[in-house]
């Protein structure tokens, strides 16, 4: 059975003015173990509609854990070639589509679930590289391409997947094959833009041992003529980490710069062809080292590093194309590499985690999350305390395009680790109903409303009307079970979530007219051939919409007509003369006069 990501619904709310409950951290949720066989998380990724997946070693395999309507599926495992892997990473895309990629005894496979209603199964595996090959990483684009690289035999390769075909390009990236490349701190890593066209950045080793760092377009399979040197004057530079915007144009590179005995960390962005001025992620006077960067298709995020060995957290938001004031994010030292990772979503919301190490041995995974331009909200442990330490290599984060937040780890002992996640679940956004100012004639009038955006999961709607819930219900719509008074009401809907947060929409009026208008007729005159009869109509609403009209037929073919006094004339024999009242919210109350003309 899917495994739920979430605490059962509440039941009942009290009827409260519009607007959204807080989103937070929700508890650590295991999606496998405890077990000895399970390893250390290879990364986690969300695609922007909320499908995606944690990728992650168990004994000796590559095993991924997904996610799809709100619910994490049991484990799989992806590889089944000989031998032992050691790295796994997962890229998703819309529509369930998921790329994997792994290192098996030195030689890169890759496979990739296509696109389907509920995640499905997986195309045979291929051979992309080796031997010899590490330090891969994988990203895929909104059109569904993907690229993979890695380092094999000190050069930087990498590959590309359209449709389900994954090709390598022929060459390789770096730009001298003789220099050792794409090793250790000097990892490659890569960014797929909307269009599907990638940026690829990595370190080389110059003969004298400085190490530089490099950035380089990939079209399709083809590789840019002029690669670009990031790496600052009078220094050397490594460990750098990507990300793109949709418009491929447009990307930043931030890396780990050793300037005059201090390391630090820097970001430059990438426009067209070259890249801007440095711009520090850390402060400038904190050693600081491992730096990592992520923004939305529209180029807003945020970059975060370690500072002074590890030992605490900085980051810097990124905001109309440039790093803000580095600021440091958090509060508890750490014993061990704190290795902070950093996710932002398409509405420019952004989520920091890290881990913390104590002198006892234990180790905790810490967070942060800014609601767009807001302050960043405070440091809270989304780690399980009951589950033991966070182990190496630490935290992974990734989320959707709502701003809803992934931190996948590893806690436990040797012979009892889990995968854990934690999760940063937004609310769904309002639900909307529009304002109508008409009444409504039946009494058990059809109630429609436009749902709120929620990716993960459906929504439970409960139905408030003056104050009263009246039903829950799963749709877009309810006919109330019980008839409503003629009269105004209040109503309002309100959205849960499968983790029982709530966002409500507006008080709306709602009109209910079910009284038939008043109607009184008089006839007045000879009742003869061609005498004139006086006819008159009295009609009044009673029901609060008004009175729309009144409609008299004289029987006897001639037109009708909405005057309610009018003089008519008939022959010799029986008519049937009839009124009609009309009110605006569509009752009618009728009467009928037998008129017999001599």
């Amino acid at each position: 059975m899917p495994r739920r990501l979430i605490v059962p619904l509440i039941t009942a709310l009290a009827l409260i003015p519009a607007g959204t409950a807080h989103a937070g951290w929700l508890p650590g949720a295991i999606l496998d173990g405890p077990s000895p066989g399970v390893q250390s998380v290879g990364n986690v990724d969300f695609a922007r509609d909320g499908a995606g997946a944690v990728g992650y070693l168990k004994n000796g395999k590559a095993h991924v854990v997904r996610m799809s309507g709100g619910a994490w599926r049991a484990p799989e495992q992806v590889d089944f070639v000989p031998g032992t892997t050691t790295e796994v990473k997962v890229a998703a895309g819309d529509g369930n589509r998921l790329a994997v990629a792994w290192v098996t005894d030195g030689m890169v496979y890759a496979t990739v679930s296509p696109e389907a209603s509920q995640p499905g199964g997986y195309v045979p595996a291929v051979a992309l590289g080796g031997p010899g090959a590490s330090d891969i990483d994988i990203d895929l684009g909104v059109n569904g391409a993907a690229y993979v690289v890695w380092q094999e035999g000190g050069n930087v390769a990498a590959a590309r997947l359209q449709d389900t075909t994954w090709t390598r390009l022929p060459a390789p990236l770096d730009i001298d094959p003789a220099r050792e490349a794409g090793t250790g701190v000097l990892r490659p890593k890569v960014a797929v833009s909307a269009e599907g066209y990638a940026v690829a950045t990595w370190g080389e080793r110059f003969p004298d041992g400085s190490t530089r760092v490099f950035g380089r377009r990939l079209t399709g399979l083809n590789l840019s003529q002029v690669p670009q040197d990031l790496t600052l004057p009078q220094g050397w530079a490594d460990s750098p980490d990507i990300d793109i915007e949709d418009d491929g144009s447009f990307a930043w590179i931030v890396f780990r710069q050793h300037t005059a005995g201090l390391q630090q960390t820097f970001g430059r962005r990438l426009v067209g062809s070259l890249y801007e001025a440095p711009e520090p992620v850390a402060d400038p006077g904190a050693p600081s080292s491992e730096p990592r960067i992520d923004m939305s298709g529209a180029g807003r995020g945020f970059a975060v590093a370690e500072a002074f060995g590890g030992s605490q957290v900085f980051g810097s938001w990124l905001d109309k194309d440039h790093l803000q004031a580095p600021a440091r994010l958090d509060v508890l030292p750490s014993t061990i590499p704190t290795k902070p990772e950093v996710f932002a979503a398409d509405r420019n919301d952004m989520a920091m985690a890290w881990r913390v190490g104590f002198a006892d041995g234990n180790a905790i995974a810490r967070a942060r999350y800014k609601v767009a331009d807001a302050a960043v909200g405070p440091e809270v442990t989304i780690s399980r305390p009951d589950l033991g330490p966070v182990v190496d290599p630490g935290v992974f984060i990734g989320g959707d395009r709502t701003g809803n937040v992934v931190v996948a780890m590893v806690q436990g002992t040797d012979q009892a680790r889990s995968l854990v996640v934690a999760h940063y679940d937004n609310p769904p956004t309002s639900p909307f109903i529009s304002n109508s100012q008409s009444y409504k004639r039946k009494t058990r009038p059809e109630l429609r409303w436009r749902p709120g955006l929620e990716l993960w999961g459906p929504q439970t709607y409960r139905v408030y009307v003056d104050g009263v819930l009246i039903a829950e219900t799963q749709n877009d719509r309810l006919v109330p079970a019980t008839p409503l008074t003629t009269g105004r009401h209040r109503w309002q809907v309100e959205a849960v979530d499968q983790a029982g947060q709530t966002s409500r929409s507006r008080l709306r009026t709602l009109k209910i007219d079910a009284t038939k208008p008043t109607l009184k007729v008089s006839v007045r005159g000879k009742r003869e051939a061609g005498a004139g009869l006086r006819i008159r109509v009295t009609a009044r609403d009673r029901g609060g919409s008004g009175l729309d009209h009144i409609t008299v037929n004289y029987g006897d073919r001639s037109p009708t007509t909405r005057s309610r006094n009018t003089v008519h004339r008939y022959k010799r024999g029986t008519y049937r003369l009839k009124v009609a009242a009309v009110d605006k919210a569509g009752n009618v109350a009728r009467k009928t006069v037998r008129l017999r003309i001599k």
